[in-house]
């Protein structure tokens, strides 16, 4: 695949990683087991996510190319194509999660009249006639965005200071239960949402100018992006307390709602949702981007081919896949990040590590033996000379 045509700037890649990370997960609760301590296990979840990233860039490095080249690379042209649509599949499938914990906020809060079907296609042509346009186009839209997200989460943030509505003892006690919740909240939930999530960039990374260089930059942007969260979650827990953090759907609507000063500004609900509208939207087109260019992989035509079939498979996808906000937030919580997460961000991506490290090494081995073959020819040579 020829991704010369489409190249962003490491700038604009460290803002693709942090919208990406905090689009859904500033929205629903994160790290209920470890109640008000959610977010220590924030801060230990971004250092395993780290880790986590670490092992996929270096197997970018290996092969350079995206996950869909490694995994022919590891497998084979035919396994490697069958791996390649069951990511595929995955990314759609994630796309429409995201979509779906929007569109709920969305009808709860500002449309509850609207269809949620109506929602979600519009949502999702808008998506994908970004796409359509190209990856840069998309990544400048992002550069645009960005600033509104990060001040209207800081507007959020003064107001509920100036409001006296955060009260830093909600935190307490801290490790009151020990340190067993902490990781029992960080694997595999917070783990593998948001941070298990970033094995999407390993399809972007062809794209990013002189990325080899680069990697301190991302670990940057995955610093970033979990101390956001981290500070969403002491947020949420100082203004609605351990057990309100715990009751809420969306933690960061319920506690913008506590904003009330001088009896003039307050219900700022459409800060909230703007925040994450602009989130889902970073979030769900790189989703649906790279599940593109698998289909890009697999059938060797532009994925632009391919963009508004699957964005509105991908609407549809968001209304099926559950029935109601509960089901969907249990889905989320109970199946996927055993039965879909675990295997395709770590077990996965970890065999693919393994078989690129030990061909590195086998690679290593028969270079220089046939290093020393050629020392020794040409010693051999410059003896028969010198006789």
């Amino acid at each position: 695949m020829n991704n010369s045509s489409e190249k962003i700037s490491i700038f604009e890649f460290m803002l693709l990683i942090v919208l990406f990370e905090i689009g859904t997960a500033i929205v629903v609760i994160r790290g209920a087991d470890a109640k008000q301590n959610a977010w220590l296990a924030v801060i230990i979840a971004t250092m395993f996510g780290i880790m986590l990233f670490s092992m996929y860039f270096k197997s970018f490095l290996w092969k350079e190319g995206s996950l869909y080249e490694i995994l022919i690379a590891c497998f084979g042209k035919k396994i490697g194509k069958v791996f390649s649509s069951v990511y595929t599949v995955y990314f759609i499938y994630l796309a429409s999660r995201g979509l779906r914990d929007f569109t709920e906020l969305l009808v709860s809060v500002v449309l509850p009249q609207t269809p949620i079907e109506f929602s979600s296609i519009l949502f999702m042509t808008v998506s994908a006639y970004t796409l359509y346009l190209g990856f840069e186009v998309f990544s400048r839209t992002t550069v645009i965005f960005a600033p509104y997200i990060f001040v209207l989460l800081g507007a959020v943030t003064l107001f509920l200071w100036v409001n006296k509505s955060i009260d830093l003892t909600n935190l307490q006690p801290i490790l009151g239960d020990g340190i067993t919740p902490v990781f029992k909240a960080i694997f595999p939930d917070l783990l593998t949402f948001p941070f298990g999530e970033l094995i999407v960039f390993t399809i972007i990374l062809p794209q990013v100018v002189n990325v080899k260089k680069k990697f301190r930059h991302i670990l940057l942007a995955i610093y970033t992006s979990g101390l956001i969260i981290t500070v969403t979650i002491i947020l949420n827990v100082s203004v609605l307390s351990e057990s309100g953090y715990l009751r809420a759907n969306f933690p960061l609507l319920s506690s913008a709602r506590e904003i009330s000063i001088a009896n003039f500004l307050e219900r700022i609900d459409a800060f909230v949702v703007f925040i994450v509208m602009l989130g889902v939207f970073t979030k769900v087109s790189i989703f649906l981007y790279c599940a593109l260019k698998g289909l890009e992989a697999i059938y060797q035509q532009p994925y632009r081919y391919f963009a508004f079939p699957i964005s509105m498979l991908s609407a549809t996808f968001s209304v099926l896949i559950a029935f109601s906000l509960n089901e969907h937030l249990r889905e989320g919580l109970d199946i996927i990040p055993y039965y879909l997460n675990i295997p395709l961000q770590i077990g996965l991506p970890l065999l693919m590590f393994a078989i690129l490290l030990y061909k590195s090494k086998r690679g290593e081995g028969a270079k220089s033996e046939k290093n020393s073959k050629n020392v020794q020819k040409n010693r051999s040579k410059e003896n028969e000379a010198s006789s």
